[in-house]
C-alpha cells in the first residue's frame, strides 16, 4: 500500500510540474507576443535634399508637396519650422499652383557647405588634429560637398497600406498615371515599382557654372520586433539633376510598393 501511495504522489507531482512548465511556457509565449505588438510602429517620413555646387541667388523652388485625398501631409511641419535646420533666411510656404498645393522655398542666397576628409584620431593622441572649418567653395582641403537635408516623421496609429498606396497614402501628384516599370531602378527590389511626370518649378541665378540636384521622397513604413526588426513600406521621389535655371519642367517620380516582409 505504501509504494502505490509514492506511485501516485510521484505522478502527482510529475502531472503538477507538467502544468507549471505548460503555463510558464505559455505566460512567456504570451509575454514575448504582448512584446512584440507593443514594438510594432507605424510610420511616415518625409524629407528634402538640396545641393549646389556653388552659391546661388534669387532662388525660388516648387515642390509637389505629399497629398491624400487632396490635402497635404507633412508638408506643414517645414512652413512652421517645426523640423530642425532650416536657415532663418529661408521663406517656405504652401502655394496652389494650377489648383494644387505645392512647397514654395524662397532664399535670396544658398551657399554649398564643403567639408574635409574625417580624421582619425587615436587613443591618447596630443594634440589633438586641427579642426577644418566647412567652406563655401571647393579645396583640396574641403573637397566634400554636403547636401542639405530636412526631414521628418509622424507616427500613426494604424497600419499602412504599403501594396497600394494611390488612394489610400499620401504621395505626389496623386492624379497623374501611375506606368508599371519594366525594371527596378534598385538592386534587390521585390516589390513594384510605377513611374509618374511630376512638375517642379526651380529658379536661380549664378556667376559661375553651377550643378544643382534636388531629392524629395514620402514614405510609409510598417515595423515590428521579432528578434530583429521585420518590415513593409512603399516611398514616393523625385529626383532633378541640373546644370541651369530652367522654370518649370517635368521630374521623374518614382513609386516603389509592397518592399519587405508582411508579417499580419
Amino acid at each position: 500500500m505504501i509504494q502505490v501511495s509514492s506511485k501516485k504522489i510521484v505522478i502527482s507531482l510529475l502531472v503538477a510540474a507538467v502544468i507549471v512548465l505548460a503555463a510558464w511556457i505559455g505566460y512567456v509565449a504570451f509575454l514575448f507576443h504582448e512584446g512584440m505588438a507593443q514594438s510594432e510602429r507605424h510610420d511616415y517620413h518625409y524629407s528634402i535634399s538640396l545641393s549646389y555646387t556653388t552659391t546661388i541667388t534669387n532662388v525660388t523652388i516648387l515642390l509637389p508637396v505629399p497629398l491624400l485625398e487632396g490635402t497635404p501631409v507633412l508638408a506643414e511641419t517645414f512652413v512652421h519650422r517645426s523640423v530642425h535646420g532650416i536657415p532663418d533666411d529661408w521663406d517656405l510656404s504652401i502655394e496652389e499652383v494650377g489648383g494644387t498645393p505645392m512647397l514654395a522655398i524662397r532664399a535670396a542666397k544658398m551657399v554649398p557647405a564643403y567639408h574635409g576628409y574625417p580624421v582619425a584620431i587615436e587613443p591618447g593622441q596630443s594634440p589633438l588634429p586641427t579642426t577644418i572649418i566647412p567652406r563655401t567653395e571647393y579645396s583640396a582641403e574641403t573637397p566634400i560637398l554636403y547636401p542639405f537635408n530636412i526631414g521628418t516623421m509622424l507616427p500613426v496609429n494604424r497600419t499602412i497600406e504599403t501594396r497600394d498606396p494611390v488612394g489610400n497614402e499620401p504621395v505626389f501628384a496623386p492624379e497623374e498615371k501611375f506606368i508599371p516599370a519594366e525594371g527596378s531602378t534598385r538592386p534587390y527590389f521585390q516589390g513594384k515599382e510605377y513611374t509618374h511626370p511630376v512638375l517642379v518649378y526651380v529658379s536661380f541665378s549664378s556667376e559661375r557654372p553651377v550643378s544643382f540636384s534636388l531629392q524629395s521622397s514620402i514614405s510609409g513604413t510598417n515595423s515590428i520586433w521579432r528578434g530583429g526588426w521585420v518590415f513593409n513600406s512603399y516611398d514616393d521621389s523625385i529626383a532633378v539633376e541640373l546644370q541651369e535655371s530652367p522654370g518649370w519642367i517635368e521630374a521623374g517620380g518614382i513609386l516603389r510598393t509592397g518592399e519587405g516582409v508582411y508579417y499580419q
